[in-house]
């Protein structure tokens, strides 16, 4: 066996072997920026539908919290309105925390209701927990809605 012809012939095809190794290390970079590119894009589309759902919670929150404004209609609470696309779009943990004001805030309007008829003690302690819940409401529109739904809109979690 000619050890020379194989070794020239091999040196002759390193140039070709090496120019494709290189279109080949570009197209996977490609192909990654693409990936990365798409992921943001798919965070930004997750995001754009999330935003108005925490918006909305929020501006709930803060006209109970800070007016003491309650409004029901035949949804029971203005949380229904949303409640199914918080499962779907941030998981169980969003859709607990909704449940859970939307408690609240049926619990703050049948105290409110109650107390125009009540007298006394009994008016007296309506009227406790009525401050009680709308103190608590204040605290939610001032840190709670904000860190309970911080994770799924926080930009810095993307990089």
């Amino acid at each position: 066996m000619n050890w020379t012809a194989i070794n020239s012939d091999l040196i002759k095809g390193l140039p070709a072997a090496f120019v494709a190794f290189v279109i080949g290390a570009i197209a996977a970079r490609i192909a990654y920026n693409q990936y990365l590119v798409a992921k943001a894009k798919l965070s930004l589309d997750l995001f754009e539908k999330r935003f108005p759902i925490f918006q909305k919670t929020w501006e709930i929150v803060s006209d109970v919290g800070f007016k003491g404004k309650i409004v029901m209609s035949n949804l029971a609470t203005p949380f229904n309105n949303f409640r199914p696309q918080a499962r779907f779009l941030f998981g169980k943990d969003i859709e607990e925390y909704i449940d859970m004001l939307s408690s609240k805030y049926i619990d703050l309007e049948t105290f409110a209701t109650e107390t125009e008829g009540l007298a006394g003690e009994d008016r007296i302690e309506n009227l406790r927990k009525i401050s009680a819940l709308k103190k608590w409401f204040h605290e939610e529109a001032s840190h709670g809605v904000k860190d309970k739904f911080g994770p799924y809109l926080d930009f810095e979690r993307w990089k």
